[in-house]
C-alpha cells in the first residue's frame, strides 16, 4: 500500500487533502518570503512537491479543479475590486503596446528555437512548420492568476504600474487566442478565425451592456438597503461575478477568469465596494487561492520530457 493509499482510502479524506494543502501552501509561502521571492512560488512549489513529480501524495480530483477554478474566478474577481478603471484606460495604450510584443517576442523566438532542435531531429518532415508554430504560439500565453496575485502582494496592484501590466496580461490572453485560432486554422484546424474575432467581439458588447445595468441595479438597490441590509451585497456581488465567468467561458469561449474580473470592475463603481472586497479577501486567502495555486503545481508533469 502507497502512502497516497494509506492516506486517503476513505470518503473523508478529501478534507485531509485540502489539510495537508492550505498546510503545506502557507510554510513554502513564508519560507519563499524569507528569500526574497513571491509567496504564490512557495505555494506552486508545494503543489510540485505534493503532486505527482515528487511525492504524489495529492491528486487532482474533481474536487480539488473544482475549488481551483473558484479560487482563480474570486482572485480576479478581487483584482477587479481593487482596479481603478479611470486609471486602466490611461494605461490602456501602453498595456496594448506591452501585450503585443508579449505576443510577438515569444512566437518568433518559440519559432526559430523549435525550429533550431526540430530540423537536427527531423529534417524531412514536411509539417515541422507547424509544430515550430505552434510552440511559438504556446510560449505566448500568459498567467494572469499570478500575476494578479504577485502585484496583490507586493501592493501594486491599484498603482499606475500595476494596473498597466494587469491590463497588458489580459490583452495578452486575447491576442493568445486569437494567435491559436488563426495557426489552428491555417494548418488545416476546424477553427473559424473569423468566428473567434466576433465572439472575442460579442463579449465585450457584451460586458459592456451587462456592466451598466449591473451598475444601475446595484446602485439602486444599495440606496434601498441601507445600513444593516448591506450584507447582502456580497451575495449578490459573487452571483454577478459567477454569471459573468461563466457565460465569457460557455458562449464567447473567453476565459472565465475574464468575466470575474469584469464583474469586478462594476462592483468597484459602487458605493459599497470596500465593504464587498473586505468580504471576500478571507474567502480567497484562506482556502480558494492556495488551493488554485497548488492544483497548478500538482498538474505538472514531466512525463516525455527528455
Amino acid at each position: 500500500m502507497g502512502l497516497k493509499d494509506f492516506l486517503f482510502n476513505n470518503d473523508y479524506s478529501f478534507l485531509l487533502q485540502i489539510a495537508i494543502i492550505l498546510l503545506s501552501t502557507k510554510l513554502l509561502g513564508l519560507l519563499t518570503k524569507r528569500i526574497s521571492l513571491p509567496q504564490v512560488v512557495g505555494a506552486l512549489a508545494a503543489g510540485i512537491i505534493l503532486g505527482p513529480m515528487l511525492l504524489d501524495v495529492v491528486e487532482r480530483n474533481d474536487l480539488i479543479v473544482s475549488l481551483a477554478e473558484l479560487g482563480v474566478i474570486v482572485l480576479m474577481f478581487s483584482a477587479g475590486l481593487e482596479t481603478d478603471i479611470q486609471e486602466l484606460k490611461k494605461a490602456g495604450l501602453a498595456s496594448f503596446v506591452i501585450a503585443l510584443l508579449g505576443v510577438i517576442v515569444p512566437l518568433v523566438g518559440g519559432f526559430f528555437l523549435a525550429d533550431f532542435y526540430n530540423a537536427e531531429q527531423n529534417p524531412e518532415m514536411a509539417s515541422l512548420f507547424w509544430q515550430n508554430i505552434f510552440i511559438g504560439v504556446v510560449l505566448t500565453a500568459t498567467s494572469v492568476s499570478i500575476t494578479v496575485e504577485t502585484l496583490k502582494e507586493i501592493g501594486k496592484l491599484d498603482t499606475k504600474v500595476g494596473n498597466t501590466i494587469l491590463a497588458a496580461a489580459l490583452i495578452d490572453d486575447v491576442l493568445g487566442l486569437i494567435a491559436l485560432t488563426i495557426v489552428s486554422s491555417l494548418s488545416g484546424g476546424q477553427d473559424s478565425i473569423a468566428l473567434v474575432l466576433l465572439k472575442i467581439v460579442l463579449f465585450f458588447v457584451f460586458s459592456a451592456v451587462v456592466s451598466f445595468l449591473a451598475h444601475k441595479f446595484f446602485c439602486w438597490l444599495m440606496a434601498l438597503w441601507p445600513g444593516r441590509e448591506r450584507r447582502r451585497y456580497p451575495v449578490l456581488a459573487f452571483v454577478l461575478c459567477l454569471l459573468m465567468a461563466y457565460c465569457a467561458e460557455e458562449f464567447f469561449g473567453v476565459a472565465d477568469i475574464t468575466g470575474a474580473y469584469v464583474a469586478g470592475l462594476v462592483i468597484f463603481c459602487t458605493p459599497k465596494s470596500s465593504y464587498i472586497q473586505s468580504k471576500f479577501e478571507p474567502l480567497s486567502f484562506l482556502l480558494l487561492t492556495p488551493v488554485f495555486f497548488a492544483s497548478v503545481g500538482i498538474k505538472a508533469k514531466v512525463d516525455g520530457m527528455t
